[in-house]
Formats: structure tokens, sequence, C-alpha cells
């Protein structure tokens, strides 16, 4: 893999929204959506417009079909990359096991995630929020409850629970 990145318009996006630019120039407006990260807007931006023009272009249908293709590749690569992600997750957990060592970051970042989300329960049942912070508050309980306590959750229950069952095996402790 190289480290020089090509330019946009030389990427297989860039040059079917240069095509589909053509066709229907509502694609062009996807760039913009690119560009502040919002990939799935993009796409949906084009796929619209092809769509409503498609039953009376030809081009816009085959674009149709072009962009569907494209866009079970980009799916197919981002969860190649996920796995990928996954995989060297499980191999420095197996490769910690083999010498005998214990990481203890995701037990003291679980443990900090579990009083935090105490905290806030206490704070809920036992005392008076402030009408003026209370917004913020509810916000910061949504981010420990759904981020940080689910991910907690996922570590010791979830797929890595299983691979640190996995590393059991190989070291024969199960």
């Amino acid at each position: 893999m190289s480290d020089t990145k090509k330019p946009f318009s030389e990427t297989g996006f860039g040059k079917f929204l240069s095509k589909a630019g053509k066709v229907v120039p509502v694609a062009l407006d996807a760039a913009v959506q690119l560009a502040t990260g919002n990939i799935g807007g993009a796409i949906g931006t084009v796929s619209e417009a092809l769509k409503a023009k498609a039953a009376t272009d030809a081009e816009a249908a085959r674009l149709l079909q072009e962009l569907e293709q494209h866009r079970m590749q980009w799916e197919l690569e981002l969860e190649r990359i996920a796995a990928q992600d996954r995989d060297s997750a499980r191999n420095r957990e197996v490769q910690l096991a083999q010498t005998g060592k214990r990481d203890w970051t995701p037990t003291i970042l679980a443990f900090v995630a579990v009083v935090a989300f105490g905290f806030a329960l206490y704070v809920v049942a036992f005392r008076t929020i402030p009408e003026a912070n209370r917004e913020m508050f509810i916000h910061i309980l949504g981010i420990i409850e759904g981020g940080m306590i689910t991910l907690v959750f996922q570590y010791y229950f979830g797929s890595s629970a299983g691979s640190r069952q996995k590393t059991n095996l190989l070291k024969g402790k199960a």
C-alpha cells in the first residue's frame, strides 16, 4: 500500500461522480458532502437523483447500476477493514496472554465507566439537577449509558469475551 494519496478525481468514486455529474448535476453537490465526511449522504444524493431520472434516461439507469456495484464494493472493503481490525486486536490479546502479561487498560476503563454510570444514576435518583444544566446532564448520561457502558458489555460479554476464551484455549487454561 502506497503512502501517497491519489487526487479525489482519480479515485473510483471521483471518476464516477464526474460521469454522473454529466447526467444529474446534483451529483457534483455530493463532493461537498464527501468533503464534510458524509459519505452516506453523498451516495444517497446521487442515488436519489439517478433513480428519479433512470426511468427516462438509459445512461442514468446504467449509472445507477454502477453506483450500486460501487456501493457493494465499498461495503465489502469496510467489512474487510473491520475484520482486520478485530483480528489485530485478537492477535494482540493472544500475544499478551502468551507472555503471561495482562493489559489493565480495559479493566480500568470499564471500572471508570461503571462508576460514572452509577454516579449518574445516583444524581438522577437523589439530586435535583438545575434546569440550566439538565439538557447537558441528559446528554452526558446518554454518552455514558449509550457509549461507554455498551462498549464495556461488548468487551466483557460480546465478541471480545469470545476472543478471550479463544486466547485461554490457546494457552490451555480453559
